[in-house]
């Protein structure tokens, strides 16, 4: 993948490891915010990792909302049927893509990582440089994880890129009707 030639830079990225999210993906992630209210509302991230010499870049282009995030208290858990489904909808989306992370949002979310989180990263995630998002409902405050050192490290910034992004789009009409989201512009 090429680097996007037209970016937002969001914070200071990473030296090591820079995280690009494409603008429908934004989008989709804040229509999730939207909907969150106290709910815990999750989302499967797909895309690439690509190094290029001692640089890595992870390319964000896709998102599939977890048809289901299991919540007790502060610990959070998903099923292995919402994993298999987001497995299957991803292909039939964003083809060979990978499923890099995921996120997370709910109004009063505590943005840090803590061991829950780690435990079922690690369980669906353990490949070095896959990510975590999460992202406080009301005030829109996020903050970004990367899988590395066997660790979730928070990454102080990223980019939004803007690209024509056919699969992500087809993926918003089609989800639309089933989760109650309006469009927020005419595709």
């Amino acid at each position: 993948m090429e680097l996007p030639k037209n970016i937002t830079q969001i914070g200071e990225a990473d030296k090591s490891c820079k995280i690009y999210v494409e603008d429908y993906v934004d989008t989709y992630l804040n229509q999730l915010c939207e909907k969150a209210d106290q709910a815990l509302i999750g989302a499967f991230l797909i895309g690439e990792v690509v190094q290029e010499g001692e640089e890595d870049y992870i390319y964000v282009y896709g998102a599939i909302q977890m048809k289901e995030v299991g919540q007790k208290g502060r610990d959070v858990s998903i099923s292995e049927g919402a994993w298999k489904e987001a497995c299957e909808t991803s292909k039939k989306y964003f083809g060979n893509a990978e499923i890099l992370g995921w996120f997370l949002t709910s109004t009063g979310l505590l943005l840090e990582s803590n061991h829950n989180l780690m435990k079922v990263h690690q369980k669906l995630f353990s490949r070095e440089k896959s990510i975590l998002i999460l992202k406080e409902a009301r005030e829109k405050e996020e903050k970004y994880f990367i899988h590395k050192f066997r660790n979730l490290m928070e990454s102080s910034g990223h980019y939004i890129y803007y690209e024509k992004n056919n699969e992500m789009q087809d993926y918003m009409i089609a989800s639309r009707k089933s989760n109650g989201m309006t469009p927020s512009e005419v595709i």
